[in-house]
This record gives structure tokens, sequence and C-alpha cells, in this order.
């Protein structure tokens, strides 16, 4: 009856034993998962501070891109002026191309130039709006296979813990198998 006994004490201290550890493990676990979502959380609080400091980026550079174009114009208005009054009468002397036709080519010109410069912002706000999309996509796609290499690796354990399982087996205290059938 001593070995009865014994038997059941190491089964018992074992199980107490593996209670304890799945306890330690679960806590470890929960303790992990309340850290992360404190960590998201604070990411969370954050987004307006992060949307408006993107939106002040963006209204600063489209200010910018404007004062810079509307510069850029009035200075070539101002050299154009100065080009057509000083030079009108040694053109009309003296070449065939008339002053007006210069100016009116040159204007075109700085027309031009800033309708790229305008057509190349666009074109950089429509390739940041689609890099934000194409990340939110990738987000959610990561977050599908995440939730889905979750599912895999649990069943693989279950798996695992079921194909182990022995219900007449226990380990002893000095870590022989012992048969209680």
């Amino acid at each position: 009856m001593s070995t009865a006994k014994h038997d059941k004490d190491t089964s018992n201290s074992t199980k107490l034993t593996d209670n304890d550890t799945k306890k330690v493990i679960n806590q470890t676990f929960d303790e992990a998962k309340n850290k992360a979502r404190k960590a998201i959380d604070e990411t969370h609080r954050e987004l307006p501070r992060y949307m408006q400091t993107i939106t002040d980026n963006q209204e600063q550079t489209v200010n910018a891109a404007r004062d810079i174009i509307d510069n850029y114009i009035e200075s070539q208005r101002d050299i154009t002026n100065s080009f057509q009054n000083a030079w009108s009468s040694f053109f009309d002397n003296y070449f065939w191309i008339s002053p007006k036709k210069i100016t009116e080519t040159y204007a075109r010109t700085v027309s031009s130039i800033s309708d790229g410069t305008i057509a190349a912002i666009r074109i950089w706000n429509g390739t940041i709006l689609s890099s934000t999309e194409t990340m939110r996509i990738s987000t959610q796609h990561m977050r599908d296979n995440a939730r889905e290499t979750s599912r895999v690796v649990v069943n693989g354990a279950k798996m695992l813990e079921e194909a182990t399982y022995l219900p007449n087996v226990t380990i002893g205290s000095n870590g022989s198998i012992e048969n209680r059938a």
C-alpha cells in the first residue's frame, strides 16, 4: 500500500507542479498580452498627433510650392517687362524677330514650367496617398496571416498533446515513467 500511496503522492505532486507551471505560463502570456495592448493603446492615443503632423507637413509643402511658383512667376514677369522695355527698340532695328514674339515665347515657357511644377506636386501627393493605401492593405494581410499562423500552430500543439497523452502513465519525482494501470 505504501507504493500505491507513493504513486498517488507522486502523481499529485506532478499534477500540482503541472498546474503551477500552467498557471505561471498563463500569467506570463497574460502579462505579455497586457503589455502589448498597453503599447498599442498608447500608439492609438498618439494617432491624432501623427495625423496632424502629416497634415501640417502636406500643408507646408503645398504652401511652399505655391510661394515658390508665385515668386518665380512674379520675378519672370519683372524680368520680361524689363527685357521688353530695354531691348524692344534694339530688336526692332537689328533683328527680324520682334521683341513681342520673344516675350510671348518666354512667358509661355514660364507658364509651362509652373504647370510642370504643379503636376509634379500632384503626382507626389498621389504617390504618397497610394503608398499609404498600400500600407493599410499590407497591414490587413499581416493581421490575417498572423491569425491563420496562430490557428495552425495551436492546432499542431493540440495534435501533439493528443498524440503524446498516455492516460495510465505518470512521471515520478525522479523523472522515471510509472505505469498506473
